[in-house]
């Protein structure tokens, strides 16, 4: 019997063990996850309370809560020289008050996701929460959309918005002496855009208002010269509140079940506590009316304005560097070396003008110090080369040890309506060549004939020079060549020829690779029509062509692969070809871009047509 009874007694144990090691391989689910946000259930004191003169403001939920980020989440309005305490307090968050409040002054709390609730950490979107000093509390707001002036889209980073109120007669005549209080000075106002660029700045007084938006990287809440920003040219009357917003904004629900619930009689009469005095710009003040009247939208343009400085400057090798700008590099630049004046420089901008790529006249230059100078720039840029540090020795090539001052662009398939053209090592300043010359012999790999053709110097290399030449020969799409340039045609800026000849296969591709676009334009504009850079663009937007357009017609954009394409249009007011950036310090603008709605997929070997009538276009 013993031994029976231990025997029970072990396989009781052993099930016991198993069941607590099953037991510890994790928890149940317990349902979908919880994605609800936390709902506010009442404040203490109430939401919209005049007369305030407490320390610390209570807000309920319906489930424990934490703050997140507070200085980057929750909005004071206006801002407070010492910033507020939050803490929690059972299911509620308890914010004291450190700084002595202004009297006859309205206070809105904006808690922008910073309110989440504790188990899953979902935000409380938005909530306001809303307070006066003195009788009444002010009921105008200014509402409206900012998007990137370029793209029409939503900023990517956080937006704020600003208002700087206007007292009195001379408000119309703050606005251009606004720059020393952007820089210097807080704003009365905050709000943050949501990320589809809404923004609301509710709780206003009546009056007029400087409005504002940039990036505040720096969460100073002042304007810096290098934050994006967005602004209008006149000031801003504020609007009546819509009634039903200020009860949505206002209206609490009195919790009875926490053992911290707010009392009772902790309710508020939203429309009582807007004194009478607070008047709309609407011609009527009936609630009826009121609850109907939405406040106008406006919509503002978000544009960087970094000022122009060199970002990268550095030999490549020596003899060469390369010079990086912030933004794209005006007509007046100028760029010349100190002290070793006879050593003077060759210089190509790329495409977009923001890179220049310098050759110095002086072969295996390794030190050298440049003047360059632009707009709002004067910089002294000493260099210094820098051998690259390699693992392993590379052993020179044939190559390495007589090098070609020519080198090959030309793909193994080249598109049959594009030209021929190879590149140079440096600046050629002499060539033998000229159209009518035989330099460049083609092999016709389809019959084996040979057809001779001559080459043409771009000069693109400031102060002259080239660093390119065109083969002048037109081709049949489908058809394979062999192109050869024969040596000793090009010498380079240090008297280099081209020793060596040139071998280069090629295959043109055919018609049927590519389709046409072609789109027919209707101009809705003012009496003095300012041009419009019409430009095509691919699924990420970049430019692929441009045209200059002054008036309504048919322009095919022919030759292209299949894909998604897209066309905006750039009011060009100041005549440069090229989109201009706002410039808040100039009280600049940026220029106007008007999106094609639709997103075009076109099919290789298909034409397709489209209308466009472009609108609302402004001087």
């Amino acid at each position: 019997m013993k031994h029976k009874t231990l025997a029970t007694l072990g396989l009781t144990l052993t099930a016991m063990m198993l069941l607590y090691a099953c037991a510890k391989q994790g928890y149940p689910t317990g349902g979908p996850k919880d994605e609800t946000p936390p709902v506010v259930l009442g404040t203490t004191p109430q939401n919209g309370t005049t007369n305030f003169d407490a320390k610390e403001f209570l807000i309920m939920f319906d489930e424990y809560v934490q703050v997140k980020s507070a200085d980057e989440n929750i909005l004071v309005s206006p801002p407070m020289k010492q910033k507020p305490e939050y803490s929690t307090k059972g299911r509620g968050i308890l914010v004291k008050i450190k700084d002595t409040l202004r009297e006859n002054t309205t206070y809105l709390f904006q808690f922008k996701e910073g309110i989440i609730d504790f188990n899953e950490g979902n935000p409380l979107k938005s909530f306001e929460y809303v307070f006066s000093t003195g009788t009444h509390i002010d009921s105008m707001t200014v509402r409206g959309k900012v998007l990137d002036a370029f793209t029409n889209q939503p900023w990517k980073e956080p937006v704020t918005v600003v208002a700087y109120f206007a007292e009195g007669d001379s408000a119309m005549r703050l606005l251009p002496s606004g720059d020393s209080v952007v820089a210097k000075e807080h704003p009365m106002y905050m709000t943050r855009c949501d990320k589809e660029g809404n923004f609301e700045l509710n709780h206003l007084r009546q009056g007029h208002y400087l409005l504002l938006a940039y990036e505040d990287g720096d969460k100073n809440l002042r304007l810096g010269n290098t934050e994006a920003a967005a602004f209008l040219d006149t000031l801003v009357l504020a609007q009546k509140m819509p009634v039903t917003i200020i009860d949505t904004a206002t209206q609490d629900t009195a919790a009875t079940s926490d053992t911290t619930a707010i009392a009772a009689n902790d309710t508020i009469a939203p429309t009582d506590s807007i004194a009478a005095n607070d008047t709309a710009s609407s011609p009527t003040d009936s609630i009826e009316d009121a609850e109907r009247i939405i406040p106008v939208t406006l919509h503002i343009s978000l544009f960087k304005q970094d000022p122009q400085r060199v970002t990268k400057c550095e030999f490549t090798k020596k003899g060469h560097i390369e010079l990086v700008t912030q933004c794209p590099l005006s007509d007046t630049f100028a760029l010349r070396p100190l002290y070793d004046t006879a050593n003077h420089l060759y210089y190509k901008p790329n495409r977009t003008r923001d890179t220049l790529e310098i050759w110095t006249a002086r072969e295996g230059c390794d030190s050298i110090t440049l003047l360059f100078t632009d707009t709002q720039i004067d910089d002294t840029l000493k260099l210094q080369y820098r051998e690259k540090k390699t693992a392993t020795p590379k052993k020179p090539t044939i190559a390495e040890v007589k090098p070609s001052i020519l080198r090959g662009r030309i793909a193994p398939t080249h598109p049959y309506f594009d030209t021929l053209w190879v590149g140079f090592e440096n600046p050629i300043v002499d060539s033998t060549s000229g159209i009518g010359d035989s330099i460049v012999s083609i092999l016709h790999l389809a019959d084996s004939s040979i057809s001779y053709c001559g080459m043409t110097l771009v000069p693109n290399i400031q102060p002259a020079g080239s660093n390119r030449a065109y083969i002048n020969f037109i081709g049949k799409a489908g058809e394979k060549y062999k192109f050869s340039i024969l040596p000793n045609h090009f010498t380079d800026i240090y008297g280099h020829r081209n020793a060596d000849s040139l071998n280069i296969n090629t295959e043109y591709t055919k018609t049927e690779n590519y389709g046409n676009i072609i789109l027919e334009i209707t101009l809705d504009t003012n009496a003095d029509t300012i041009p419009l850079l019409l430009q095509l663009t691919n699924e990420k937007g970049d430019m692929l062509q441009q045209r200059i357009v002054t008036e309504g017609g048919r322009l095919t954009f022919p030759n292209l692969k299949g894909g998604k394409y897209g066309f905006r249009a750039i009011v060009d007011s100041d005549g440069n070809h090229e989109w201009t950036p706002g410039d808040y310090w100039k009280k600049r603008q940026p220029e106007q871009i008007i999106l094609f709605e639709k997103t075009l997929e076109l099919r290789e070997n298909w034409d397709m047509e489209e209308k466009w009538g472009i609108k609302q276009i402004e001087n």
